[in-house]
């Protein structure tokens, strides 16, 4: 969509005229929407819709009109009935069952184009049988028809053997020639604004829009710019108008072929004029070609080219959504567990270029506070080392630094040029007390992002920030791994995959596709209880006793929590959802969340159970920076995990968005004032975390209810069904303001602007 700009000093703003600017090479409407892009996205409509009624009432009308036929004596009822029929506007017919649903339907789409399928299919079936019926009882009387009766055919054989092929030709012109009277009585339908789909109506003033953008609905839409920028009516008019005469074209070429062919005479003078000279066929006169020649060659060969472009179309329908990354990786990993609590490890890591650059080095996150071995960083209560011990590159060994948290492997430059490269890292680490990402809470150690995690290569730069302090200054794509271990005696390994060894099995090999990390939990002697949510997903809770938390209602929170979005946002990532109760933070990973059973707060503990299983979808599935687009996953998960008590236990609003509110209501009453912030700044420059999780929650959940009226009927419909599309539209895909708003704006029908209250939009 266009918005006024400057351009080399001149003001570039809507509607644009054809040919003008090569972005928008038919125009724009007044709202800046590229015509062209809605005609190819319309006409999609307009075409499907009138083979679909066609298809049907073609096929029942003639069944049903080779049988009537056939009859000995036509019912003057019957007669009576067709000619009456013919004198009906099946247009009127339409309209009177169209027009109670069609305006700010609360149908779905699919379901308001269904109807009209069926309903203009039904009133159209009585023409196909009276012509079908009337040409079948004119065939009947031939001679060929009495020798085949005479001989013993029965009525489905002179039906199908001997009717019908005299009929296929005529059948094949009259389909086409229903295609075009569809689509007129579709553009008859749009001049009283029904639109093929359904038809939004906006007040103050009045603007009736077509919801598929389906071709005569964009003519019906866009009539009343005859007195002025009449490009926007011109142009869907003439494409309408094209496609129309196109059929009809087809139809009178078909017509002068069927005829040619079947005059096999042409010396002789039958009234008609060929346009195609007939050819006599020639038997025997050449081997039988394994090729088909001529016309059947350049059907093929149409078939073959319209089923590639599908296969084209299908694979890169997604190309352009999401933010873009161009590294890619895998890993193979192998972690030992010695009875010292050191980690042994050797991660064999994968990686492609995906961009037109040529990589000097490679730039990995590396265990957060922990540093190699004799500089050791001071962390909380302790400390935690990491030794290198080696680093080789595509069998070659590799120079390395790393500082703080990052880790850099020069590529040599024979390698430079390469696309792939085989990275093979050997380390040992012990892990603190207490730490940001690395953890040991007595007996138990987890391990979040203790392996060389590539950072993405995004705008020719790796996307890798410097250290801070519980900060995120890294992101990385999703992944494969493979993870082989081996723990000691007694201990019961937790991780990422869905299958899990069995509880106390101390060595194994454990397999996820497409996760962000792959989190691993050593424990030992802690109590496992089980649930089902929906789909047959399991979920396992592991906890120590000691805390006050009534292990029950948590179990049944989560397995109440997932189900509520398995069925109102989408399908669940995983075959299986661990929770770790145990002192630490609370934190979703990749098929695992932990949280702290320590917190006194009830409310806030259930709140948090169900925002880190909220997380695996908004984070798990939808990726984004979480340095520089933090509100992203932090923000929708806010909203969504709202909504749950919202839309899922029917708590009042001002309940349900509790928090939220509180963490605007706390930035309001700060002393000294914070005042106002986007939510869309990176880490080190959030004023308060409010502006993270609170501000887009709130703004979203007021953005709905202020639109939902052109998607639903109700605010906490709505609400879920704008989750699910969105989840369903960036799965595996990055989201950062941009993409936001781009979805967002299209979704609600609002401009870029309606989001400045609350987003930094000068960029997008």
């Amino acid at each position: 969509m266009l918005e006024t700009q400057y351009r080399n000093g001149k003001v570039l703003s809507p509607p644009i005229e054809p040919f003008e600017n090569e972005s928008y090479p038919l125009g724009t409407d007044k709202w800046g929407y590229d015509l062209m892009t809605m005609i190819l996205y319309g006409i999609r409509y307009t075409v499907f819709v009138a083979l679909a009624v066609t298809c049907i009432k073609m096929v029942l009308g003639t069944i049903i009109g080779l049988y009537a036929g056939m009859w000995k004596k036509t019912s003057s009822l019957l007669s009576a009935f067709e000619n009456a029929w013919s004198y009906i506007p099946l247009f009127l017919i339409l309209y009177f069952f169209m027009r109670p649903i069609s305006f700010n339907s609360q149908l779905s789409t699919s379901t308001l184009l269904g109807y009209f399928i069926i309903i203009a299919s039904v009133i159209s079936i009585p023409s196909i049988v009276s012509s079908v019926r009337q040409k079948t009882a004119e065939l009947y009387k031939s001679v060929y028809i009495e020798a085949a009766h005479i001989l013993g055919a029965s009525k489905n054989r002179l039906i199908w053997k001997h009717i019908f092929p005299q009929m296929k030709e005529t059948i094949l012109v009259m389909f086409i020639l229903e295609i075009v009277y569809v689509i007129t009585i579709m553009g008859q339908l749009s001049l009283m604004n029904i639109f093929i789909g359904g038809t939004t109506v906006r007040f103050d003033p009045i603007i009736y829009l077509s919801v598929t953008k389906e071709l005569s609905g964009l003519v019906g839409q866009a009539r009343g710019n005859i007195y002025g920028n009449t490009h926007i009516l011109l142009i869907p008019l003439m494409v309408l108008l094209f496609t129309t005469i196109s059929f009809s074209l087809l139809a009178n070429g078909l017509k002068n072929r069927f005829q040619a062919n079947y005059s096999r005479t042409p010396w002789i003078r039958t009234g008609q004029v060929h346009r195609i000279l007939p050819i006599r066929k020639q038997f025997n006169q050449e081997r039988k070609r394994i090729l088909p020649r001529g016309e059947g060659l350049a059907f093929v060969l149409l078939v073959m080219l319209f089923t590639g472009a599908g296969v084209y179309v299908t694979a890169t329908k997604d190309a352009d959504v999401g933010v873009k990354n161009d590294s890619k990786a895998s890993y193979d990993m192998h972690v030992e567990m010695d009875s010292k609590g050191v980690f042994h490890t050797t991660a064999n890591i994968h990686i492609k270029n995906k961009s037109d650059n040529y990589w000097e080095d490679l730039t990995f996150y590396f265990i957060p506070n922990a540093f190699e071995k004799g500089h050791s960083f001071q962390s909380v209560k302790s400390y935690s080392t990491v030794q290198m011990k080696k680093i080789i590159i595509n069998g070659e060994q590799a120079k390395y630094s790393l500082e703080k948290d990052q880790l850099n492997i020069s590529i040599p430059s024979t390698m430079q040029k390469r696309k792939k490269y085989q990275i093979k890292i050997e380390y040992s680490f012990t892990i603190p007390n207490e730490g940001v990402r690395l953890s040991k809470e007595k007996e138990n150690y987890y391990l979040a992002h203790w392996y060389p995690m590539l950072a993405t290569y995004q705008n020719g730069k790796w996307n890798k920030e410097d250290y801070d302090v519980g900060m995120e200054t890294f992101h990385t794509d999703f992944s494969n791994f493979e993870v082989s271990y081996k723990i000691p005696e007694g201990y019961s390994l937790i991780s990422s995959s869905d299958k899990d060894p069995r509880i106390g099995a101390s060595e194994g090999k454990i397999k996820v596709k497409k996760v962000r990390d792959f989190f691993i939990g050593i424990v030992r002697d802690m109590d496992i209880h089980e649930t089902e949510a929906n789909d047959g997903v399991k979920i396992r809770l592991f906890t120590k006793t000691g805390h006050q938390k009534n292990i029950k209602e948590t179990l049944e929170l989560a397995r109440d929590a997932l189900s509520f979005y398995q069925e109102n946002i989408g399908k669940y990532p995983h075959k299986q959802l661990d929770i770790i109760l145990d002192n630490g933070p609370f934190m979703e990973y990749s098929g695992v969340v932990t949280i702290n059973p320590y917190i006194e707060d009830t409310y806030f503990y259930r709140n948090a159970v169900v925002h880190e299983i909220a997380h695996q979808y908004f984070y798990g599935v939808v990726a984004n920076d979480q340095y520089h687009q933090a509100w992203v996953d932090e923000g929708m998960t806010e909203f969504a995990t709202s909504m749950y008590f919202y839309a899922g236990k029917n708590q009042s609003r001002s309940e349900a968005f509790r928090i939220p509110y509180n963490r605007m209501e706390r930035i309001k009453a700060a002393n000294p004032p914070i005042g106002r912030q986007y939510s869309n700044v990176s880490l080190d420059k959030v004023k308060n975390t409010g502006f993270i999780y609170g501000q887009p929650a709130i703004e979203m959940l007021k953005m709905v209810e202020d639109k939902y009226r052109l998607k639903g009927a109700d605010v906490k419909e709505v609400s879920m069904q704008f989750l699910s599309s969105y989840y369903e539209h960036f799965k595996y895909k990055e989201v950062d303001t941009k993409e936001f708003i781009r979805f967002t704006r299209d979704y609600f029908s609002v401009p870029t602007g309606y989001f400045n209250k609350w987003l930094d939009t000068s960029e997008h």
